[in-house]
């Protein structure tokens, strides 16, 4: 009887371990997105994520072509939209990305427009979205109709901006 108790338990127990093993090899693995994205401001923190680098407002005048797209996180919105930067966003040939606007991107490319005097978009939007190049403009809205994502939503918004740049990728 003894022994069988003992040849029980350790079945169980065996049965039990690769129940385990079977459920941690099918969980996924956080891992990061192949892409280099410049951030001004803090980076969103993902589970899955592109390379962020922080830069200041003042680089995206210069030489981005490391980066695959640029983030302008909500505090430097409004500085973003300056009269200086308008023909950055145009000239740079990447994305351009404002997290947390609630305007369309005519604040950014019109140098005689201030942020705080362009209309809003209809629909409450997480982020807008730009790209110049040198035949045509392109331009995105993100999370539309969302007064206030959630962290859920914030997720999923931002999984669409990194599939954004990456099906930009597949038609150079």
């Amino acid at each position: 009887m003894r022994k069988r108790t003992v040849m029980t338990l350790l079945a169980l127990s065996i049965l039990f371990t690769v129940c385990l093993l079977k459920k941690t090899a099918l969980t996924p693995k956080a891992s990061s997105i192949d892409l280099t994205i410049a951030v001004v401001g803090t980076a969103p923190v993902l589970a899955q994520s592109p390379d962020f680098h922080s830069i200041e407002l003042q680089e995206i005048k210069g030489d981005l072509h490391r980066y695959d797209a640029v983030m302008i996180m909500p505090d430097y919105l409004k500085a973003a939209a300056g009269r200086e930067y308008a023909t950055v966003y145009q000239k740079a040939h990447i994305p351009f990305f404002f997290i947390g606007s609630q305007k369309s991107v005519e604040p950014f490319l019109d140098p005689n427009l201030s942020y705080e005097g362009s209309i809003s978009v209809p629909n409450p939007t997480f982020a807008s979205g730009m790209l110049y190049d040198d035949t045509h403009e392109t331009t995105w809205l993100f999370g539309e109709g969302i007064e206030r994502p959630n962290r859920s939503e914030q997720f999923q918004i931002y999984h669409s901006i990194f599939q954004t740049i990456e099906q930009r990728h597949l038609t150079e």
